[in-house]
């Protein structure tokens, strides 16, 4: 093993210290307290406190010393959040863009440029504790949410690798004692319909189980207006089924166990690209036009997933452990979507994706079991990613297309195996009742292998023209990189009152370095280094009345080497080519909530964010100068807006009304080939909603609209500019207007 024996011995000796001072009276403080609640159903002039796991165990976002914001399953309903894309419409500092490789999740501006299945994330995502290191499978369980927290700035410490901007963690429900059953079901425009539906059986004073089942149809909003072929249907579109069976068993002697099975399949026209010209040149459904294609896109997945969670009291300390085992299994056809003309001199793409992915993880911690002078965690964590690829691009003639004439772009065939393990651990020691002092330590091993072939051009390895739809098997793709790595946080916190938290911290961020599958400079796999980044922040945390809370934190990224991923022309193909170069960003972020009295509520946020490349230089050949410039996707300022009005309807129930507003500055996306910035110009997108709830809190009807300026944006990819041909380039957009009804009931 390569982790360092004295962080091994480290975190030993810290297990022994801190658990002979936990057994130590503690000094005088106002204790963690608190629970979920939701401001619809509390009506006290207050504001409730809600739970977060952010530090690997239970804390109230007013004592947890980190830009945090959650949000409760219901408050993601009442704002149309459905998947893990929409977050970018509520969370400060967020934006997610989409490919065919899944979702592309920025914090403060930090993200990943390569969601091929080398590359690592930025943003670590995790569902039930478990680390999910697809972007494709970010978001299979996006329902039956009890909680979703977005953690922003680095999270190495207790995250580990690809937490370098933050970490975003999604929590189901768990089974409860009590029974409960509930059906939820949407329908609205782009002929969307939307079902929910859980039970909840307590089987005796120690078992319950919980089953739900999720269904999303709905039709794309990309429309294939464009070209010679406009028949097929849009792209964007969904047919997924996802359903989840789990189990809770409370132990005479304070312990539990969870157990989770989630499955289910994912179809529809699967993720498509805007054409870069119409987005930043027209508006409403002209912005959703894109070129049709002989070939139709349509993906077929599958997952199968398995969690467990063990939670058990040992005198003073607790024992945790997450374990998984993840299943996915990926058939994607797809097309480019754009103008023909612009591929390869005319040519329509199309693609034919396998993948098989396979995923273990286990993480083992030990905490301490009440508040004491020191609250600590510390642990070790095993993860290993096994996934199979065949991800074969074809180009069919301009004239008379068909699969039978198309000719092979690029294939690379793969078999590509993630590694990670490590040690790890962080607390705080009070001391007194005011101040407390954050340290932690985390030593960790990265190892990518990978064995393979790379074809590129119409002829495998031993000079054979390639047909569909076999893979065509070129030479050698293969190449391994592996580090260690130790990051830390260190942090100096000050709680004045039980509501009001002052915090100072220094922590790094670190994601794994790998390799290009071709490098310019060896003609062959090249690597390329790690990414790294420390991160100063000084926040507050206060409720300045006790129905006004505010949160602020200022915060400066010193990057050393930030991983840019672009493409690069291989024999008129493009393939991800990975460096490193580095970056610097800063900003300011305020979230606001202020309940003015019983019946209204209001809800805003004010972030503001600069970013420049220190020493970059873009292009194919690298022959333009790009230092100075900003970083994609980091809007100066982003300011949103909510409003929320309750009327009391007596025995009959009552009617909330809900507006809210987000305005963003410009940003640039940009094409890193050809050395071009596209600007996204600023824009608001406004929701509105109208909800009904009976007076015995089971039955909701609620009419909703979202996008009310029905604009779409930019949010990711700018790549594919030809010279002299229109409509060549495409982005990642993100939703046009929705509008419908949803109706729910709970037994």
């Amino acid at each position: 093993m390569h982790i360092h024996r004295n962080t091994v011995r480290l975190v030993l000796a810290t297990t022994a210290l801190v658990g002979s001072l936990s057994g130590l009276p503690m000094v005088a403080r106002a204790q963690t307290a608190g629970a979920q609640a939701s401001a619809s159903t509390d009506k006290a002039n207050t504001l409730s406190e809600v739970i977060v796991t952010a530090e690997k165990r239970d804390t109230t976002i007013a004592r947890t010393p980190l830009a945090v914001t959650a949000y409760t399953g219901q408050t993601l309903k009442d704002q149309g959040i459905v998947n893990v894309s929409d977050l970018q419409n509520v969370s400060p500092s967020v934006v997610v863009g989409r490919d065919n490789f899944g979702v592309n999740i920025a914090i403060r501006g930090v993200t990943t440029t390569d969601n091929t299945s080398k590359g690592d994330e930025g943003i670590s995502f995790n569902v039930d504790g478990i680390p999910y290191g697809r972007p494709v499978e970010e978001g299979l369980a996006f329902f039956d949410v009890a909680r979703v927290e977005v953690l922003r700035g680095p999270q190495g410490t207790l995250y580990g690798k690809s937490s370098t901007g933050g970490a975003l963690n999604v929590i189901t429900n768990r089974p409860q004692d009590t029974f409960q059953a509930s059906a939820d079901g949407e329908i609205s425009n782009y002929n969307t319909h939307r079902e929910d539906f859980t039970v909840n059986v307590p089987i005796n004073d120690q078992l319950a189980v919980r089953f739900a089942a999720n269904a999303n149809e709905a039709d794309g909003y990309l429309t294939p207006a464009l070209g010679a072929y406009k028949t097929g249907p849009a792209v964007n579109g969904q047919d997924d089924v996802s359903g989840r069976g789990s189990l809770l068993y409370k132990f005479q002697s304070d312990g539990t166990l969870f157990v989770a099975v989630t499955g289910g399949h994912v179809g529809g026209t699967g993720a498509g690209q805007a054409l870069l010209d119409k987005v930043f040149t027209t508006s409403g459904a002209s912005q959703r036009e894109i070129y049709g294609s002989p070939f139709a896109s349509s993906i077929n997945d599958s997952f199968l997933n398995v969690n467990a969670e063990f939670n058990k009291d040992l005198g003073y300390v607790h024992l945790a452990y997450d374990g998984a085992h993840l299943s996915f299994q990926q058939h994607d056809m797809t097309n480019s979507g754009n103008n023909p003309l612009a591929n390869n001199g005319g040519q329509y793409g199309w693609r034919d994706y396998h993948g098989n992915f396979q995923t273990d993880s286990h993480e083992v911690r030990l905490s301490n079991k009440t508040p004491g002078r020191i609250d600590w965690v510390v642990g070790a964590n095993w993860y290993r990613e096994n996934i199979h690829e065949s991800d074969h691009n074809w180009g069919a003639p301009f004239v008379n297309p068909t699969y039978a004439d198309s000719t092979n772009g690029i294939d690379p065939v793969n078999n590509t195996i993630h590694t990670t393990y490590g040690v790890f651990g962080q607390g705080t020691l009070h001391l007194n009742d005011v101040f407390g002092l954050v340290l932690g330590l985390r030593e960790g091993h990265d190892a990518l292998t990978r064995v393979g072939t790379f074809a590129a051009g119409p002829f495998d390895a031993h000079g054979k023209l390639c047909a569909p739809f076999a893979d065509c098997i070129g030479g050698p793709n293969n190449g391994s990189e592996s580090a260690s790595k130790l990051t830390y946080r260190v942090g100096l916190n000050a709680q004045f009152t039980p509501t009001q938290l002052v915090y100072a911290s220094v922590a790094t961020g670190y994601k794994a370095g790998g390799f290009n599958d071709f490098d310019p400079a060896t003609h062959g796999a090249g690597p390329y280094a790690p990414e790294s980044l420390t991160a100063y922040e000084l926040g507050y945390k206060g409720r300045i009345l006790p129905n006004l809370q505010l949160n602020s934190a200022l915060y400066y990224y010193d990057y050393a080497s930030e991983q840019i991923s672009s493409l690069e022309n291989i024999m008129g193909n493009f393939v991800i080519f990975t460096k490193g170069t580095p970056t610097t960003l800063y900003g300011w972020e305020n979230e606001m909530n202020f309940r003015l009295d019983d019946n209204n509520t209001f809800d805003g946020s004010l972030s503001m964010e600069k970013s420049r490349y220190s020493n970059f230089r873009a292009g194919i050949n690298a022959n333009v100068n790009w230092s100075g410039q900003s970083l994609d996707r980091t809007p100066a300022a982003v300011i949103s807006a909510g409003y929320n009005h309750y009327w009391s309807l007596g025995d009959k129930g009552s009617v909330k009304f809900r507006i809210d507003t987000r305005y963003s500055s410009s940003y640039l996306i940009s094409d890193f080939v050809s050395a071009i910035h596209y600007t996204q110009s600023a824009f608001t997108r406004s929701d509105a909603s109208l909800t009904y709830t009976s007076a015995d809190q089971r039955f909701t009807a609620e009419a909703f609209a979202r996008n009310l300026e029905d604009n779409i944006q930019a949010t990711g990819g700018g790549g594919g500019f030809t010279p002299g041909v229109p409509n060549a380039a495409t982005v990642a957009v993100n939703t046009p207007r929705q509008f419908g009804l949803r109706l729910g009931y709970k037994y």
